[in-house]
């Protein structure tokens, strides 16, 4: 823990530091906080309130963020925060639609964005209209040492974007387009930019 943290932590009372500890490990390890009723279990607090007159002691003192109307939107002040998973709303589908209405239940993308070095691309023209990506979507790609026969990657060819699948030949690469209607193309200096990992796009 760094020095500068240590020294803020003297201001805090001993139920106050405790809970921040808690907090600050839940968000470390599972990429949110803990709701108000579950730091209320962890140290035997009863009403709703006496947590909120802690957490509200702790934002006071600058150590945590709190977003309002939001039970587990609590940020550390002392590190950037990485957003890795929502809430499961449910499923939507035309015939009898679930809707969930529980914190619990999380969709964790930290497979997408958590492992790995993940750089984003904007698409800015049509160049990948073919693979239903279009201009404004964000290409989020994870930059590998190595790629795997099959691996959908995104690659530069000639200066020209495109989403192939990738295979290693003796001499050269071959890729594969990712609908069967064209056949591979062949280069010898293609170069891959990294994994296509997911599609971000904003309505």
């Amino acid at each position: 823990m760094r020095e500068a943290l240590k020294k803020r932590l003297a201001s805090l009372t001993p139920r106050q530091r405790d809970i921040y500890e808690f907090v600050r490990e839940k968000i470390l390890t599972r990429g949110y906080g803990p709701t108000v009723r579950e730091i209320g279990t962890q140290f035997g607090i009863r009403s709703p309130n006496g947590v909120m007159c802690h957490l509200k002691a702790l934002q006071k003192k600058g150590f945590i963020v709190r977003e309002a109307r939001m039970s587990r939107a609590i940020q550390l002040t002392d590190r950037p925060q990485r957003l890795t998973s929502l809430r499961f709303g449910g499923h939507i589908c035309a015939d009898q639609p679930q809707l969930f209405d529980s914190e619990t239940e999380r969709i964790d993308f930290a497979g997408v964005f958590g492992g790995g070095y993940n750089v984003a691309y904007r698409v800015e023209d049509e160049s990948l209209a073919e693979e239903r990506i279009f201009p404004g979507d964000y290409l989020i790609v994870r930059e590998e040492d190595y790629y795997r026969d099959g691996d959908k990657v995104l690659v530069l060819a000639e200066g020209k974007p495109m989403i192939r699948r990738h295979y290693q030949e003796e001499s050269r690469v071959r890729l594969e387009p990712l609908r069967p209607t064209r056949g591979p193309v062949y280069f010898t200096d293609a170069k891959i930019l990294g994994t296509v990992a997911a599609v971000v796009r904003q309505f």
